[in-house]
């Protein structure tokens, strides 16, 4: 059934019998009613409705309809769905095989994708409209790739696209991507190097989008123990659109949790040589040192870089500083020694050979000896009170030759301890020197584009 609408216009004024008359002969065509001023309407409300007329083309019925009443296809909508109707779910055909889309807008993980569609456009002199929101299921989107990406979450912000009437699209998408890319951590934690995000359109064979980077805006800078210093779009000679990322370490925390602990234990460790060798303390403190400090390691396990093509400075830091702390160590248990027994060895060479050449007395005159002893002396010598005179002056003799070369030992043993002291201070100086070189001026390059 056809249905025609048609709208009251001023004529001449008919009687009552005339309209009635007029309502049950159908003529072709459109036409008009004009109502006498008794039929108008008498209340306020109903003076406002502008009615509207219908009727079959076969005449059989004829009812008034206001205007605020629904349309089979309110007109507002009708522009939008012929574009839904047309189904364009495929990419737009062009001599290349390629479209053009303009990243308008990179704002953290928000992506504005400005493209045209020309199968999307409209006259506007039939659809008097500048821009249509479409479902984003009903029309073709273009595809983004990261070519270095480990993982990538890809999601439209919004269920519609805007469509303008020159067939320009508008879509916004959120990507969340996890990329892998060489870091050069070989002065951490004072490191800062550039990550590289491979972006594309195209699929294998060559067909899809030929992106244009517009503006970039990072955010979330001060995130984690990174900061992102800039965010720089570029171009290489194949054609390849890329992000390059600048990344620098927030240096403050590893500082103070990785650094400073190995630099004061290195200066207590020298602290330590002050302690008197005898006695035990400064064993004891070198050996706590030694310690804490493996234990030191194995709590940063975790928080330490890992290791790569460039290996981080501070791995071989924290190696040498305990080399250096066991070295010390072992110096001082081989002074302290030295000051005893005045051997580095555990047993005195030239006692332990005496010994050995030492023959055992005969079974005999040893019991002779005991017997003689048994036997009480009643007559004393002449020289008795002599030779017990010369033992004793013999004896503090050795005694007093003993105490000198006890304090001769100790001595030696000091003078050794000045000089490694002074020698530990040098390598430690020079080692310093070494490695402040080695953070400023030298250089580990690594191939980002490697993968």
């Amino acid at each position: 059934m056809e249905i025609a609408f048609l709208k009251e216009t001023d004529k001449p004024a008919q009687s009552r019998g005339e309209a009635e008359d007029s309502r049950e002969k159908y003529v072709p065509g459109p036409r008009t009613e004009q109502k006498t001023q008794e039929d108008l309407p008498s209340t306020k409300t109903d003076e406002r409705i502008n009615s509207q007329k219908w009727m079959s083309q076969d005449g059989s019925r004829s009812l008034q309809i206001p205007e605020s009443f629904p349309h089979p296809h309110p007109p507002d909508r009708c522009l939008a769905q012929m574009l839904i109707n047309k189904e364009i779910i495929s990419q737009p055909q062009t001599d290349n095989c390629t479209v053009d889309v303009f990243l308008k807008y990179i704002i953290y993980q928000t992506v504005d994708v400005v493209w045209n569609d020309p199968a999307l456009a409209w006259n506007t002199s039939v659809y008097p409209y500048d821009e249509v929101m479409l479902p984003v299921k009903k029309v073709w989107t273009p595809n983004l790739f990261v070519k270095n990406a480990v993982n990538v979450l890809s999601e439209p912000t919004s269920s519609d696209v805007m469509v303008l009437s020159d067939g320009d699209v508008t879509h916004q998408i959120l990507m969340h991507i996890t990329v892998g890319c060489d870091i050069n951590l070989y002065t951490y934690p004072y490191s800062s190097d550039f990550c590289p995000i491979y972006l594309d359109g195209k699929n294998p064979m060559g067909c899809g989008s030929v992106i244009e980077i517009g503006e970039t805006w990072p955010k979330g800078r001060e995130r984690g123990d990174w900061r992102t210093n800039s965010v720089e779009s570029s171009q290489d000679e194949n054609g390849y659109n890329y992000f390059w990322v600048n990344l620098e370490t927030r240096s403050f925390n590893p500082t103070v949790t990785l650094v400073i602990p190995s630099i004061l234990i290195m200066l207590a460790d020298m602290a330590s040589f002050a302690l008197p060798l005898g006695g035990g303390e400064r064993i004891s403190f070198k050996v706590t040192l030694v310690l804490s400090f493996i234990m030191f390691l194995l709590i940063l396990a975790d928080t330490l870089p890992g290791d790569s093509f460039c290996s981080p400075l501070i791995r071989y830091h924290f190696c040498i500083c305990l080399f250096a702390l066991v070295i010390s160590m072992v110096q001082s248990m081989l002074l302290t020694r030295l000051s005893a027994d005045g051997s580095l060895l555990p047993f005195s060479l030239r006692q332990w050979c005496k010994r050995s050449k030492k023959a055992p007395e005969p079974e005999g005159d040893a019991h002779t000896g005991d017997n003689e002893s048994e036997v009480p002396q009643t007559t004393t010598s002449p020289n008795f009170e002599d030779s017990t005179l010369h033992r004793m002056v013999k004896h503090l003799d050795d005694r007093t030759k003993e105490d000198q070369l006890i304090l001769n030992r100790k001595c030696f043993a000091k003078k050794l301890d000045k000089i490694c002291f002074w020698i530990y201070v040098g390598i430690f100086i020079i080692y310093c020197a070494a490695i402040m070189y080695m953070f400023a001026f030298y250089e580990c390059e690594v191939n980002h584009l490697e993968f």
